[in-house]
């Protein structure tokens, strides 16, 4: 008798990482026509969601919404493992931050950490941060905020601030998005 266990992993271009609650699923719905479930608590996003993201009418690619990840996801904490592994079958991750949230300055590395943890391969992957929620604080404070994540990061990497609510920097992001795709990598890390 022969046991064969089977994984499917999703394949997508674009893998959106980040804590419960940074925007992921908004952000997926907003720049696609997938229907991801949208609510305010934790966990909401139990399974990934895959959407087509049109940069216009010759242009998409497809993106993954990762449900939510923890601290110690890659021991299990959480979601954990079972979503991690779907990340690993996306070409560029981008990192879902949201600006208003108290673990703003901690959340990349945090993030990065579990994914490392989980397969240290996943580092090597071309990333961004986008950070989200922009329209809920004012020009002066986004750009401050900006900053910090900047300066407490230590790396360099590609900051973009997005609204997954009422769009601000979406267009921008799917461009640049779907230019790393077709091999411009300067736009990533």
């Amino acid at each position: 008798l022969l046991n064969i266990k089977l994984e499917l992993k999703l394949i997508a271009a674009v893998g959106l990482v980040g804590f419960p609650n940074a925007g992921k699923s908004t952000l997926l719905a907003n720049v696609s026509r997938a229907s991801p479930k949208i609510a305010a608590y934790p966990f909401t996003t139990l399974y990934p969601n895959l959407g087509v993201v049109h940069v216009d009418y010759l242009r998409q690619f497809i993106m993954a919404d990762i449900p939510g990840l923890i601290e110690g996801a890659s021991d299990g904490a959480g979601l954990g493992i079972r979503f991690l592994k779907h990340i690993e079958r996306t070409g560029i991750l981008v990192f879902v931050i949201d600006i208003s949230d108290d673990n703003r300055l901690t959340a990349y590395s945090t993030l990065l950490k579990e994914l490392e943890e989980f397969n240290p391969i996943m580092l090597k992957k071309p990333r961004c941060i986008a950070v989200n929620k922009c329209d809920t604080i004012d020009e002066e404070e986004l750009n401050k905020r900006i900053v910090e994540i900047k300066d407490n990061i230590g790396e360099e990497i590609n900051i973009y601030p997005i609204s997954g609510v009422s769009g601000f920097g979406l267009k921008d992001i799917k461009e640049k998005l779907y230019n790393a795709i077709k091999g411009d990598k300067k736009i990533l890390i």
